[in-house]
């Protein structure tokens, strides 16, 4: 479903670091006022018809998100106040749980903009302040020509090569499933994103030879896809956003000012030709949250936030004026557009002529969940790339919510968010406050055409990030901490959760919870590996736990094991072995470096440590980001960047940035090789003495004290893995690495300039 598209400017913005502050975290205690329901856990029915799931792609196109004009209700379309409220048939599948709490609290979509713009307006006039709507609070978590040309004559030479086999992919989370990277590869070339740049290099060769690279303007990558001979490339930007109305719609009453804010950028660059090229760029309002890919779909989640509204400020600190500001604020909010709270988008060409722009998600695309969530705008874009790249069909469906982590599965995606609270009301968090809850919700994404909203569900505590969900067998399993991350301070009455949702047509239903775990203190890592789940957390000591979910009404804690350090990423190696890279800690809890654990999970009662290997003073980037690890099965090697510093206050021994291959084999971890990009590094001191002045003006010098230091390439941090036939490749913001499998010894380095 395609939006209509208007020709406007491009709209243009950037990620705002400080949109990470902008949320809040609990529900609005005068949500009664619209008559919303108020259980914490829903299972509404999805607006799809049925049949709709998985349309014809053929079929034409009906449903115009993003449509200029509003469309009018259709006949069986409830009147009222144009939000209509959808209960569960009789038929539908799920379980009796579900379509009793779908009846109870049943879901509400907006069918027409005026319904969209009255449910903002009260909400957002009941919230905000005298400095606008940031009262509350939450965490929220040019083309460069090559010397080389590849030849498109070739590509059937390399139409047989095998993921996994031939070359490997990203450390994804789930199979069939992929996620954006900071480097990808078909087996025939890499391409590389590095600062605003893109790289392409061709490693069909006994070298890699770089094809070109392609500069993303002002834009900071974030990372990137790869499907056939398209790479999408994901950015973020500051810019100024000017508001301006639907053509054919009213215009605002507020006057043309302009504003700073996020946008998400989308730059189209294709690969099929001898020289690549970027052909088209979409910008969306909104942070960007994450994006996958499934068989030639993208699916993007972007939050975005009210903008171009001038919020009135007080002119003094007293009290009055205070009230004066909030009172011009809420005339401003009565004065808005629905354009000034719905996010939009501009498409543009190889050009950077503007092909079609306006609002991003049509009036009757866009969902409320069971209590007010906050003014923010949470959308999931859903583009078909397979034929003509950011051409092809896009429907965006939103919810008046935020959002922070996405997880999915081959039929649904789910995005949390910490619940939204307005901390002037009540408090939240420990100490008499109001529970921290993390919000759910899901999207059907089993069809091409679109995502649709099912519904919301709301879990204690908040997750650690995507790895902390799981979806099995028709259930939801979400890993929690009841303690924010922000309020964390060795609290004793801190516990983790797992929670067990039912998942159906109807929603989400909760039908089993385990608690209990590390009391005192919070996950810090997770990994289900089909009806048994391991869970990390520390303080002082990490235990990991194994939990048996295969009755998922009744997860239960079936073995501990308590160790120095903890495990930030766990990774299945088969044969029941799972490698954890963490940090080794002393037993009051004091982090001592990089630690990569090797456990024994065939007893669920009882899991050993088998093997273990450290780097004191190191970190790696896989203890954040999962898809920075390599683990090529073929030659039991995994690979993760680190860095070193020596515990060293004399420096006499140089860091180290670069990375480690270790040897996986059997029952033991062993360090094969380590390698960096950066050049020897040079070794700086500086003496200094103390000189104490007497009354009388003499003085008396003290000893000399020397200081001495590194200075550090952080260009030379290795950001990416990855194995192509016999080499193994390694990217960092200085160039790529071309390694032998074999020997592990370089075979060359390519500069990415000079």
């Amino acid at each position: 479903m395609r939006p209509i598209r208007s020709r406007t400017g491009r709209v243009v913005a950037v990620l705002a670091a400080v949109s990470l502050l902008a949320a809040a975290c609990s529900s609005d205690p005068n949500d009664s006022a619209l008559d919303e329901p108020k259980p914490d856990t829903v299972a509404p029915t999805t607006a799809a018809k049925e049949g709709d799931a998985d349309p014809d792609p053929g079929a034409p196109d009906t449903t115009d998100a993003g449509a200029d004009d509003d469309p009018a209700p259709t006949p069986d379309e409830p009147a009222g106040d144009g939000a209509s409220e959808e209960t569960p048939s009789s038929d539908e599948p799920g379980t009796d749980e579900a379509d009793a709490a779908a009846a109870a609290a049943s879901l509400r979509q907006f069918d027409e903009c005026d319904a969209v713009l009255s449910y903002v307006q009260e909400h957002a006039a009941q919230a905000v302040g005298p400095w606008g709507l940031g009262g509350g609070f939450g965490i929220d978590e040019a083309l460069e020509e090559g010397a080389i040309a590849v030849d498109a004559a070739a590509d059937g030479e390399f139409a047989s090569l095998q993921p996994g086999v031939d070359y490997s992919t990203s450390n994804v989370q789930e199979a069939g499933i992929d996620e954006p990277d900071v480097a990808k590869t078909d087996g025939r070339r890499m391409v590389v994103a590095s600062e605003n740049r893109v790289h392409v290099v061709d490693v069909t060769g006994p070298v890699p030879v770089l094809t070109a690279t392609v500069e993303i303007g002002d834009h900071w990558i974030s990372n990137l896809l790869l499907h056939d001979d398209r790479a999408l490339v994901f950015a973020s930007q500051w810019d100024v956003i000017v508001p301006f109305a639907e053509p054919g719609g009213a215009a605002s009453d507020l006057g043309p000012t302009s504003r700073w804010g996020p946008t998400t950028g989308i730059v189209e660059i294709d690969l099929s030709g001898a020289t690549p090229l970027i052909t088209r760029r979409l910008d969306i309002e909104g942070d960007y949250i994450g994006a996958r890919l499934t068989d030639g779909v993208v699916r993007l989640v972007t939050s975005s936030r009210p903008h171009a509204i001038p919020w009135a400020v007080p002119e003094t600190a007293d009290l009055a004026a205070q009230d004066r500001a909030t009172g011009a604020n809420r005339d401003l909010i009565a004065g808005t557009t629905v354009d000034d709270w719905l996010p939009r988008f501009a498409l543009s060409d190889a050009s950077g002529t503007a092909t079609a722009g306006g609002r991003l998600v049509d009036c009757e695309r866009v969902w409320v969940p069971p209590h007010y969530a906050g003014p923010g705008t949470l959308s999931v874009t859903t583009i078909d790339i397979s034929s003509i790249g950011l051409d092809g069909p896009m429907d965006t469906s939103s919810i008046m919510s935020d959002g922070s982590t996405v997880y999915a599965s081959l039929d649904h995606l789910f995005v949390t968010t910490t619940r939204w609270h307005d901390w002037r009301i009540e408090p939240a968090g420990p100490g008499g406050g109001a529970p921290v809850e993390t919000e759910i919700h899901m999207f059907d994404i089993t069809g091409r055409a679109a995502s649709t909203y099912i519904g919301s569900a709301s879990v204690t505590g908040t997750v650690l990030n995507q790895y902390s969900m799981s979806s099995h067998e028709g259930h939801l399993r979400i890993a929690t901490t009841t303690i924010p991350p922000w309020q964390f301070e060795g609290d004793a009455s801190s516990e983790s959760l797992v929670t067990v949702f039912a998942v159906s047509a109807a929603g989400l239903s909760e039908v089993g919870q385990v608690g209990g775990l590390g009391i005192g203190e919070r996950i810090f890592a997770v990994r289900y590996l089909g009806d048994v789940a391991a869970v990390v957390t520390f303080r002082q000591v990490d235990p990991l736990y194994l939990l048996d979910l295969s009755d998922p009404s009744a997860p239960t804690v079936r073995g501990e094991l308590k160790i120095t350090g903890y495990s930030a990423y766990l990774h299945p190696l088969g044969d029941d072995l799972l490698l954890g890279v963490g940090q080794e800690a002393t037993d009051e809890g004091r982090t001592l470096g990089t630690q990569v654990s090797l456990f024994d999970i065939a007893d669920l009662d009882r899991p050993e440590r088998i093997a273990q290997w450290t780097a004191p003073g190191a970190h790696s980037q896989v203890e954040f980001n999962a898809l920075a690890f390599l683990h090529w099965q073929p030659r039991d090697l995994a690979v993760l960047p680190l860095n070193q510093y020596p515990f060293d206050d004399a420096a006499a021994t140089p860091p180290f940035l670069g990375a480690v291959a270790l040897d996986t084999s059997g029952t033991k971890l062993t360090e094969r090789a380590r390698f960096s990009h950066a050049d020897p590094p040079l070794r700086k001191c500086r003496e200094s003495r103390e000189i104490t002045v007497r009354p009388d003006g003499s003085e008396e010098p003290g000893p000399w004290e020397r200081y001495c230091w590194y200075d550090t390439d952080w260009q030379a941090q290795v950001t990416a893995s990855a194995v192509v036939g016999d080499r193994l490749y390694l990217a960092s913001h200085k160039g790529l690495e071309s390694i032998s499998l074999e020997s592990l010894e370089r075979v060359s380095l390519l500069p990415w300039s000079g």
